[in-house]
């Protein structure tokens, strides 16, 4: 449609008789269904599908049972600074039935805990799933890849090396309407820092999130 269409509040049902030479009629919709009439209602909309798209949080990790697993702390804190977003956890494992359920319940964010490693092999398993499942045909999809490493053991400049290979793992992904982003968290720490670690990481990640930035993929943030 023209912009003068959106521009003069012409109704969605006369632009459709008008331009797909069908016929079209009115049917009940969900309360977060908008019936765009103004190009300024287009931002709206989109801020209110974020909202919607927003609410819930999966933390996939390479293990379950370890209730002291560094990510199941990231849970925790991520459920206590963001009590009014669903916060879920599975294990990324080679079947991964909970995760490949929890993503065809339309799940569109997910975080992915990668402990003393700064490759990216847990983050691609998750990637190919999310790819296989062609969730992200409607929404966007985010992925937080999340970095806790030690830099005493390995020298910085090896590590930040194969880190900065997300650049390129974020520009393939976008393609496929998958945001990806990069976390780093220094690890182990003393249980304060770690804790005000983890807070900062939390706000980094609900403010990726809720943005949804496609000019921040491939970003390495550090918290």
């Amino acid at each position: 449609c023209s912009d003068y269409d959106l521009e003069f509040g012409t109704e969605c049902l006369q632009l459709a008789l008008k331009y797909c030479c069908t016929k079209v009629k009115l049917v009940e919709g969900s309360p977060d269904l908008w019936k765009v009439t103004y190009k300024r209602d287009l931002y709206a909309a989109e801020s209110i599908i974020k909202e919607r798209i927003s609410q819930e949080i999966c933390v996939v990790m390479d293990t379950k049972e370890d209730n002291k697993h560094i990510g199941h702390l990231l849970e925790e804190v991520l459920k206590s600074e963001l009590n009014h977003v669903k916060v879920t956890s599975e294990a990324l494992c080679h079947a991964g039935r909970h995760l490949q359920q929890i993503i065809l319940d339309q799940c569109y964010n997910f975080v992915c805990v990668n402990v003393m490693t700064s490759d990216f092999q847990e983050t691609q398993k998750l990637l190919s799933m999310l790819e296989e499942s062609n969730l992200c045909i409607l929404y966007p999809v985010v992925v937080v890849s999340v970095h806790f490493l030690d830099f005493k053991l390995v020298p910085p400049s090896q590590k930040m090396e194969n880190l900065m290979k997300i650049r390129e793992f974020a520009k393939e992904v976008k393609e496929r309407n998958i945001l990806l982003y990069g976390l780093l968290i220094s690890y182990p720490q003393d249980d304060q820092k770690l804790q005000e670690s983890l807070r900062q990481g939390a706000i980094i990640i609900a403010s990726l999130i809720k943005e949804r930035n496609s000019g921040l993929i491939g970003q390495l943030l550090i918290a």
